[in-house]
């Protein structure tokens, strides 16, 4: 996820990613369950509870989750809270930045905006003003 350069490919990797759990065929239980569980929880849960739902340590379940999906626990529990963020900020208009924050399980909107920022190269008032975010290199070059 991190080698892809553009939003479109990074979206391809996550499909990818998804679409080999919906298969079964590849992941095993334990990632399956703890991917799952960390999706469901909006990526909120805490590396600590899925380890245990495991039945592993925190730094296997990391190093397993980051050999099998290319991202360790927590920050695959970012990106699908930024993933749940944005969809509410583009759906909902009318909500401020705090409340979509405190929706999604964000300590504040400055943790949201951080966020937002970092993975998306722009402040969350633009993931509502525009169809495309940015890239992070157009960005840094002055074509955003």
């Amino acid at each position: 996820l991190q080698l892809a350069g553009t939003w479109p490919e990074r979206f391809a990797v996550c499909d990818d990613v998804l679409s080999r759990l919906v298969s079964g065929d590849v992941v095993g239980p334990e990632l399956r369950h703890s991917w799952r569980l960390l999706v469901s929880s909006g990526g909120t849960a805490p590396v600590t509870e899925l380890a245990e739902a495991t039945g592993w340590t925190r730094q296997h379940l990391a190093r397993r989750f980051r050999d099998e999906f290319g991202l360790t626990p927590k920050l695959a529990g970012r990106v699908v809270r930024f993933e749940r963020a944005r969809r509410l900020l583009e759906a909902s208009p009318s909500l401020s930045i705090a409340r979509v924050a405190a929706e999604c399980g964000y300590y504040d909107q400055a943790h949201l905006t951080r966020d937002v920022v970092e993975l998306a190269g722009c402040p969350p008032t633009r993931l509502r003003s525009e169809d495309e975010v940015p890239s992070v290199q157009d960005t840094a070059r002055g074509d955003a």
